[in-house]
């Protein structure tokens, strides 16, 4: 039922910037949780993925945005606006008011987010408020607008600027370690287990305990297996100063193997990542993680040496019998009956 008189904004592109800004500020709060908590990569969040994570956001905004009308009468999107939304009294919406409210944005204003019907159900909110009419779930509210001067939208880019930057550097501080400075061993076994979750790179049941060693642990779905080809694990050794992480190393040797082989190039990254990603040197925003994966990526079943953040990455390679296909897989040879694969790598100060 419509109360007259009740102010009402017909203002359909700030109503719906406004609503962008609170989803979009809603979809940062759950990817925080997914990047810091569950610990999911974000940066290869698949297509479905995201399509699930917009769904939340409508969860999330069914739920929080009455708190938001109930304490403040608007949110942070209607306030860079100068939206406000009122009962027909004057006071702020109860809890139960306000979530009544935005049931009803959610399905009449935007379809359930349900492909194109959320496209059908938007185009006749925005047609109704260029006609003048308020909407259904505004029907027995007061909804204000301040003022409608420049400065809301220089304010509204900046937010959406902000943001952005926000998001970007969530996303950015997931790929920094649990552990910074100086890392004993178990600090490295924790980065090293941190990465190989995040990246999911890892052995199947496996990871590194306080010492360095490998220990089983029960299936979480999250682990591939890598390397399957491959019959050695790397068996870490450490070098410490005043109980400190100085090096960290390990050393394959595989002779007349009898199937494919495939490289030790994840496990050199996350052995590089756990120990170089700890250095100051490695901010929020620091490509060296990424040089460090190509590096060693175009080095495959190479010998190589380089530096980064003060740290000294060195992989000696050396083998006969196999033959190299270019896809980090050596095959063995048919001309020869005897094959051998030698890797030491390290990663330690200079």
């Amino acid at each position: 039922m419509t109360i007259k008189g009740l102010p009402q904004v017909f203002n359909p592109w700030r109503r719906f910037l406004a609503r962008m800004f609170d989803l979009f500020l809603y979809r940062i709060l759950w990817t925080a949780f997914l990047a810091f908590v569950v610990h999911i990569n974000m940066g290869a969040r698949s297509g479905f993925g995201s399509l699930f994570d917009s769904f939340v956001s409508i969860v999330l905004m069914l739920f929080l945005e009455p708190l938001w009308l109930k304490f403040l009468g608007t949110t942070p999107g209607k306030a860079i606006f100068g939206l406000k939304i009122e009962g027909a009294d004057g006071r702020h919406l109860d809890y139960g008011e306000a979530f009544e409210r935005t049931w009803s944005v959610i399905g009449t204003g935007m379809g359930y987010e349900i492909p194109i019907y959320n496209l059908v159900r938007q185009w006749k909110s925005y047609q109704l408020c260029i006609d003048n009419e308020p909407q259904p779930w505004d029907e027995s509210i007061s909804y204000s607008i301040k003022d409608t001067k420049v400065h809301r939208a220089l304010l509204f880019i900046v937010a959406s600027v902000a943001s952005f930057v926000l998001l970007l550097s969530i996303l950015s501080a997931q790929r920094l370690p649990p552990n910074r400075g100086d890392l004993t061993i178990g600090e490295f076994s924790e980065n090293y287990n941190y990465y190989s979750k995040v990246f999911e790179l890892g052995y199947d049941n496996l990871y590194l305990d306080e010492y360095g060693s490998w220990v089983e642990n029960e299936l979480d779905g999250v682990a591939i297996h890598i390397g399957m080809w491959q019959t050695q694990k790397p068996e870490f050794h450490f070098i410490t100063e005043n109980g400190y992480l100085s090096e960290v190393s390990f050393l394959i040797e595989i002779e007349n193997h009898e199937q494919w082989l495939s490289s030790y190039d994840t496990q050199m990254f996350l052995t590089a990542l756990a120990f170089v990603g700890a250095q100051k040197e490695v901010g929020l925003f620091s490509k060296i993680p990424n040089r460090i994966a190509d590096l060693i990526d175009q080095n495959t079943f190479s010998s190589f040496q380089f530096s980064e953040a003060g740290l000294v990455l060195i992989c000696d390679i050396e083998y006969f019998g196999f033959i190299d296909t270019g896809s980090n897989i050596l095959i063995t040879s048919e001309h020869t009956k005897e094959n051998f694969f030698k890797l030491s790598f390290s990663a330690g100060k200079p």
